[in-house]
């Protein structure tokens, strides 16, 4: 599993190994699910799909919900939806997470913010728990993939 750091959840105080996802580096979007908080990357780099809700290198839109099959724990991936601690299951504060993204990043020693949001550019994979692709098949879903990921599936 990659890990960038431990954060703690504003609400718990238990700590959790997290990542960070630059979607203008990977050429992807990202949802949350509203359930569990798993984090989904939509690869965007064959296809603009932004007018279906799937706009590259930020969270997606309400459109794209109904194009992304549901999480495993059940739940839906959802436009405005955020990260949940692994422990409490609470949604984590963004502003609050500010202070262990920055501390754990070596850039941030050169002057590197973070987006202090859930929205934006950066998208946060916490525990590994990250469903690659999660789009929904279909006679009436157009679904193009990567070869790079022919099948959805976790991240390593």
């Amino acid at each position: 599993m990659r890990k960038d750091g431990r954060g703690v959840c504003d609400r718990c105080s238990q700590a959790f190994d997290y990542h960070l996802i630059h979607n203008g580096f990977n050429e992807s979007c990202y949802a949350y699910c509203g359930a569990c908080g798993m984090t989904a990357l939509v690869d965007t780099l064959y296809e603009d799909r932004a007018a279906e809700g799937l706009p590259r290198h930020r969270q997606i839109t309400r459109g794209g919900e109904e194009l992304l099959a549901s999480c495993s724990c059940g739940g839906a991936f959802r436009a405005g939806a955020g990260p949940r601690c692994p422990h409490c299951h609470q949604e984590l504060s963004a502003p609050a997470a500010t202070e262990w993204i920055e501390s754990n990043s070596p850039g941030a020693v050169q002057g590197w913010k973070w987006q202090r949001n859930w929205d934006g550019l950066y998208a946060i994979v916490i525990e590994g728990r990250v469903y690659r692709n999660p789009l929904r098949e279909g006679p009436d879903r157009r679904t193009t993939r990567s070869s790079r990921s022919s099948a959805p599936g976790r991240l390593e």
